[in-house]
């Protein structure tokens, strides 16, 4: 009478050990690779963060007056969904009067006041980077190197059980064809 040995399954075979060890590897990577991606998130929020805080540090909101609110000149840069060009003036942050074009709601008319981000200067510039923005660009970056991540291990997972799908079916065919003549009764009789 055989005895089992306590603890201990059924028989495994080879490719069964590999694609455990495999499995554990894998998800080592991948709590290594979550790790990384929350790395790269802080260090993306980080300097999202730091250039918000100079941004904001540098730049004064003041309010101008749209002096001719026909179109500007053929300029597209800063100009958004919903605002055009316009000339107008204002008080620079050091107190000097300034003008030039500014971009205004669409619904800007002459005389109306209008908000504008200068520098120091007091030469428009964009708004200062929302902190929220880091907060965002931080998840996003972390969300694609975790996405990535995770496409690649299950690529190495998939390559690997490939792998072994193939050595098991080899050895069955291999042990198969010792066997199929004694059961199918083609064997020649010995």
């Amino acid at each position: 009478m055989e005895r089992r040995r306590r603890g201990r399954g059924l028989p495994r075979r080879r490719t069964d050990r590999i694609e455990d060890a495999v499995a554990v590897l894998l998800c080592a990577l991948g709590v290594v690779a979550m790790v990384l991606a929350g790395l790269v998130g802080a260090a993306a929020h980080g300097a999202v963060s730091a250039r918000a805080f100079e941004e904001a540090a540098d730049r004064s909101r003041v309010l101008a007056t749209v002096t001719d609110s026909s179109a500007g000149p053929a300029v597209t840069d800063g100009v958004g969904p919903g605002t055009r060009r316009a000339r107008a003036i204002w008080t620079a942050p050091d107190g000097a009067p300034r003008s030039g074009v500014v971009t205004v709601p669409m619904s800007a008319t002459t005389g109306s006041a209008v908000p504008v981000w200068t520098d120091r200067s007091g030469t428009p510039v964009p708004a200062p980077t929302s902190p929220r923005a880091g907060l965002l660009v931080g998840v996003v970056a972390a969300g694609w190197v975790a996405l990535a991540a995770v496409l690649l291990l299950l690529a190495a997972w998939r390559l690997v059980r490939r792998w072994t799908a193939r050595r098991n079916d080899a050895e069955w065919t291999r042990r198969w064809a010792e066997v199929e003549p004694e059961w199918s009764g083609r064997a020649p009789a010995g």
